[in-house]
């Protein structure tokens, strides 16, 4: 149950770490978080990218980048802007 805590908490701390920046390299998320070890921070940034939460993205041959992930709509809540299931779909008639 601690451990569910911590991680909940890392997650936490650096999506809204990322947030704030908009945008930043995987060294500097590790400078910003001299509380949390390097394996800590890698952990939860793998945990958060899965889940779409931030972007990892390659910026050079050993470097990374993270960003915030646009929210995204769970996959049964239709956009407001696409059409529903019959709409634009024409039956042909006999």
């Amino acid at each position: 149950m601690a451990n569910a805590i911590i991680l909940a908490e890392i997650d936490s701390v650096i999506s809204n770490e990322v947030t704030r920046l908009g945008s930043c390299t995987l060294d500097e998320l590790l400078q910003r978080l001299p509380d949390y070890s390097w394996a800590q921070v890698f952990a939860a940034v793998d945990r958060l990218s899965r889940q779409g939460t931030v972007t990892l993205s390659r910026a050079t041959r050993f470097g990374y980048v993270l960003s915030s992930s646009p929210p995204r709509l769970p996959l049964h809540i239709a956009r407001p802007d696409s059409p529903g299931p019959a709409e634009g779909v024409r039956r042909r008639e006999p």
